[in-house]
């Protein structure tokens, strides 16, 4: 009941952040720009994040573009428009283990055909796919944790390299799922085999154990970086820096020290916006930041000030608020990343 109404409030204040005289102003069905709202997820309207085509809406709305909104499958009949839509594994009607290619597909097709698309082709290929990320990383001698891309016939080599414990990864996951800390051959090998790793995937990660207790989400739209965040695990022991674990957040320290190189770093992805998860060896802060894992798609976390919550972010998050909501405050961020996103995309 209360993610209802959560989900509601979220709804209702993105719907009164739109100036709706100026939507139906600039509605045009033959507009250049589109905006494409897939069938079957929005059959999932009230379960999946929709802030971001409200976001969309907005972003286009405030540039006085007019736009259309398209809520057909066959969206392979437009010719020479812009085109956007939301990352999600529902594209992927057939349930393939690898969803993404079902984005590059689409998005692909429709740049074949003269179509201006967001996501790019290129930027699909990064989205929940771990090993074309890893190996973009080192294509471009990009600092991450020593990885190793595991299959079948490579796996009895690789264990014999390892220093244990290492960090199993399943390439298409994210939110900290499919992470596995194993600390032996023994345990990797009975990980694999109960989760069919093999079966569902060519090849698997493995990654040196980074010794950190904190990493930084840097959000970055053009060459400007928008947000960022610490993720600080409490504990002395390892474990995912994911806000649903209970770590602390801190919006205020950044380390000046390395915001060039991580802006370097991330334009030889070339990607239109990313989300970037930072971390450093001992957290020590002088060592050079190590990149562990970056995406096309993700949740921005609203700023909180210290002292303005009385709860852990975490908590905060779940909690349904009229005042001093986390999901308004979310809407808000949204909206504001979508508004740069939008005018970066289309050279405004």
């Amino acid at each position: 009941m209360k993610k209802a109404f959560k989900k509601l409030q979220t709804i209702l204040y993105c719907i009164s952040i739109i100036e709706w005289k100026k939507f139906f102003s600039l509605y045009d069905k033959n507009a250049k720009h589109i905006i494409w709202f897939y069938p079957f997820y929005r059959e999932h309207f009230w379960t999946q994040s929709v802030e971001r085509e409200f976001g969309l809406i907005n972003a286009l709305i405030n540039q006085n573009l007019s736009f259309r909104l398209y809520f057909k499958k066959d969206i392979g009949k437009f010719y020479n428009k812009t085109i956007f839509y939301m990352a999600t594994s529902h594209y992927d009607e057939y349930k393939f283990s690898n969803y993404t290619s079902a984005l590059h597909h689409i998005s692909k097709q429709l740049e074949q055909q003269g179509n201006k698309v967001y996501p790019t082709s290129h930027e699909t290929l990064f989205w929940e796919n771990k090993v074309h990320m890893h190996k973009e990383f080192q294509k471009h001698c990009i600092n991450e944790p020593q990885t190793y891309f595991l299959t079948p016939q490579n796996i009895e080599e690789i264990i014999q390299i390892l220093s244990f414990p290492v960090l199993l990864k399943e390439p298409h996951s994210c939110s900290s799922l499919g992470i596995y800390k194993v600390s032996n051959k023994e345990e990797l090998k009975n990980v694999i085999n109960e989760k069919s790793l093999f079966k569902q995937n060519e090849a698997i990660l493995v990654q040196q154990l980074v010794n950190m207790r904190k990493d930084m989400r840097v959000t970055i739209i053009g060459e400007e970086i928008c947000l960022h965040y610490w993720r600080i695990n409490p504990s002395k022991e390892w474990k995912p820096t994911a806000t649903g674990y209970g770590s602390d957040v801190d919006f205020v320290t950044f380390p000046e020290k390395w915001r060039q190189l991580i802006l370097d770093e991330y334009k030889k992805l070339k990607l239109t916006s990313a989300g970037i998860d930072i971390t450093f060896e001992n957290d020590n802060l002088d060592s050079p930041p190590i990149f562990l894992e970056v995406s096309p798609f993700y949740q921005p976390n609203p700023k909180v000030l210290p002292g303005e919550i009385n709860c852990s972010y975490g908590e905060y998050k779940k909690q349904f608020r009229l005042k001093n909501s986390w999901d308004t405050r979310f809407v808000d961020i949204v909206f504001e990343l979508e508004e740069k996103l939008v005018k970066y995309f289309l050279g405004l």
